[in-house]
């Protein structure tokens, strides 16, 4: 079986596998892979040995960012990588962590404890430091073979970790640590816990580095190629930032892999993109998305740089996507906003070894860039509203037509306030247009944790204020943001998060009671020492509700909740034993942020017919009694009268 090595940061959670920081010596294993923990052969008394691991075997994530930046000494980098993990893939990620404690204390119970994420903390670093990066970069001709995956490798002073939300901080179903040497202070939820969380890999306090590697003996200067492989790399993002070097270029990208016998392939994976920072360092991204169930292929991925001049090389040119002279780019304020997206910003001009956007700006203090993904931003200063600039495509050698240049006017499109409606159904926002453009179409809808409100109306807003409405619909008590979208003609448009600290009120829940076939708020069984009700409940703001009710001074809590329909059944043992005839109810319906409401309820006393039937006489010619239409009604409504009726 072809062996897997971890990616950059993918050794960082690799570094759970160490898990268990104990006085003796410790052996478990993943995968059949043994990850020995002794307290043998090293100064601080600690060993760890976690070859042969990948991050893949432990980790599944939903995204995960490694940034790696190569220093000006072309032999040290700096490594810093995040993973987020979210809803069902996180109790993967728990229960695995828990596993590898197995055969210690509090290991491999089903709990995720405070203590297991300490050790992690603790001695993480040693085991990143035995992991192989599958990053390897030679100087001379390209390559697409040979290389030694693991001529990076990290730096163990130089690593530190981090972790969010692994074990929840105020969790329903936290408990104490029950196992045996449990710290006084030890919490631990289950490993089913759906919490999103997230781990992170960075550069150690007081460190230069975190990985280091063979130094290009001509620092980049000539050919080299940079090497990965990539295999079982889900949904991940590596960007690498190179040293400024004049002329410095990607010129050739390659993905092999090994043709398995499945007939899986890496033709999936895109070319990689890149920019030119304002410095004129050279930043690539490559965005990996890998199907983690071929684990019998292998992809390994090649890019070849060089700072030769080629022998032709053609300036920029705008294509007809781009903005046109006079176009307005609107922001949202003072800050850094997101004015086109990789995508579409990338498209505006072509170059065959690519082109950065150089803006000259009117004022001081305003500048574009781009992100890890290739997203372009504008950064204003404050105390600014508007400015102009002119903007022109460079390439990698800083050929650019000066005679195509666009230029193109950067402002403050409006101002926000904002209110929430008592009844916390709707937000009001009142837009003032700063006079950047004339008119423009103004949306919004309230989001909180990914989740959004509902849908509205676009307003026109032009000279004079104007108010729009906003539905908390789905918005959960708490605060809340808006994402907001403008657009207007001659503009680019204009989508951002707005946020004015405003917060959703929490409502009570609401409760009735629904009557029987006999207009009655319970319904007595034939012992007449128990009945059962029904109803509806729901929140106004759709969270969860718990019901209660207290008889005769009791409490009861035996309520059975179906989406917004209830029942209950209520025994009248404990009115009986306190010679108590009564047996009215107050019912307590209580919301997740602790707003509650109560209903009185009347329980009529049970109904007890002592008189025996009356007989209707007999026929005259001696036949049985015949029984009327009406006496069989009203037979039939006594015994529906103690049937238990259900909601529908």
């Amino acid at each position: 079986m072809t062996r897997r090595f971890s990616a950059p940061l993918l050794s960082l959670l690799i570094a759970l596998v160490m898990l268990g920081v104990t006085s003796s010596p410790a052996l478990t294993s993943f995968n059949d892979n043994p990850v020995i923990i002794s307290t043998e052969g090293r100064q601080d008394g600690l060993d760890v040995d976690c070859s042969g691991y990948t991050f893949e075997d432990l980790f599944e994530y939903d995204f995960a960012l490694f940034e790696l930046e190569i220093l000006d000494d072309w032999a040290t980098g700096d490594m810093f990588a995040n993973a987020w993990v979210n809803g069902s893939n996180s109790p993967i990620v728990r229960d695995n962590l828990d596993g590898l404690f197995e055969g210690l204390p509090g290991g491999d119970n089903e709990w995720i404890s405070t203590d297991e994420r300490d050790a992690i903390r603790g001695i993480g670093p040693k085991c990143i430091a035995d992991m192989e990066t599958r990053l390897g970069m030679r100087e001379g001709i390209p390559h697409s073979g040979g290389v030694d995956w693991n001529d990076f490798e990290f730096v163990e002073d130089g690593i530190a970790l981090d972790e969010v939300n692994l074990v929840p901080e105020g969790h329903p179903d936290s408990r104490s640590c029950i196992n045996i040497g449990a710290a006084n202070d030890c919490q631990e939820v289950p490993t089913s816990t759906t919490d999103d969380m997230e781990i992170s890999l960075f550069v150690a306090d007081g460190e230069a580095n975190n990985v280091r590697w063979d130094q290009l003996p001509n620092s980049g200067v000539s050919n080299f190629t940079l090497a990965m492989n990539i295999s079982n790399m889900s949904n991940a993002a590596l960007v690498v930032t190179f040293p400024v070097l004049q002329g410095l270029r990607i010129y050739d990208f390659r993905v092999t892999d090994n043709q398995p016998e499945s007939g899986e392939t890496c033709d999936n994976i895109g070319e990689p993109s890149f920019a030119y920072l304002p410095d004129g360092a050279l930043r690539v991204t490559q965005l990996v998305d890998f199907d983690r169930t071929q684990w019998d292929l292998v992809c390994n991925m090649f890019m070849d740089f060089t700072t030769k001049e080629p022998e032709t090389n053609d300036v920029p040119a705008w294509t007809e996507l781009a903005p046109d002279n006079g176009t307005v780019i609107p922001t949202s304020g003072a800050g850094t906003w997101r004015f086109a997206v990789a995508d579409s910003g990338n498209a505006w001009a072509s170059d065959e070894n690519g082109w950065s956007l150089q803006c000259e700006f009117a004022d001081a203090g305003w500048s574009v860039s781009t992100n890890v993904l290739g997203d372009f931003f504008i950064t204003q200063p404050e105390g600014a509203t508007q400015t102009s600039a002119t903007c022109t495509p460079v390439d990698p050698l800083g050929a650019m037509d000066e005679n195509d240049s666009r230029t193109w006017t950067f402002g403050t499109l409006y101002t926000a306030t904002g209110t929430v409606d008592e009844d916390g159904k709707n937000a009001r926002l009142t837009i003032t247009s700063t006079g950047l453009v004339n008119e423009f179409l103004f949306s919004a809808r309230a989001l909180q944790n990914g989740q959004m409100g509902g849908a509205g109306d676009a307003v026109a807003v032009a000279s004079e204020p104007t108010m729009t409405a906003v539905s908390l619909q789905s918005i959960r008590p708490g605060a809340f943001t808006f994402t907001v979208s403008a657009e207007a003609s001659n503009m680019l448009l204009h989508e951002a998060i707005l946020s004015l600290g405003l917060t959703k009120p929490n409502s009570p829940p609401s409760v009735s009671v629904a009557v029987n076939f006999d207009g009655l708020n319970a319904t007595w069984d034939e012992s007449q020492l128990k009945f059962e009700m029904y109803g509806l409940v729901s929140d106004p703001d759709l969270e969860a509700v718990t019901m209660s009710l207290t008889i005769c001074g009791a409490d009861y809590q035996g309520f059975t909740i179906d989406g917004i329909n209830w029942v209950v059944e209520v025994s009248t043992a404990i009115c009986l034993a306190n010679g108590l005839t009564t047996y009215d109810v107050l019912i307590t319906a209580v919301d997740e942020s602790g707003a509650s409401t109560q209903l009185a309820v009347g329980i009529p006393s049970p109904i007890v017919e002592d008189a025996a039937p009356v007989m209707p006489p007999a026929d005259e010619d001696g036949a049985l009694p015949s029984i009327s239409l009406i006496a069989t009604l009203s037979m039939l409504g006594a015994a529906l009268l103690v049937q238990r009726r259900r909601p529908e």
